[in-house]
């Protein structure tokens, strides 16, 4: 059996910069992160992570 597994990383620091600066207003990294794994629900952060392809669908 191969694993055959594509790991892409990221900064979670560096998406939150990118999505303050869409949104216009400050989040943190771990609620970025909260918000793109569907731990907590923000429509707004929901679309802004689509567009940049954080997150493929809508998570909550």
């Amino acid at each position: 059996m191969t694993a055959d597994f594509t790991v892409t990383k990221f900064s979670w620091r560096k998406v939150a910069e990118k999505v303050s600066e869409v949104a216009g207003k400050p989040y943190s990294a771990n609620y970025v992160r909260e918000v793109a794994s569907g731990y907590r629900t923000n429509h707004q952060l929901t679309i802004i992570l689509q567009n940049l392809g954080i997150v493929k669908k809508e998570v909550a």
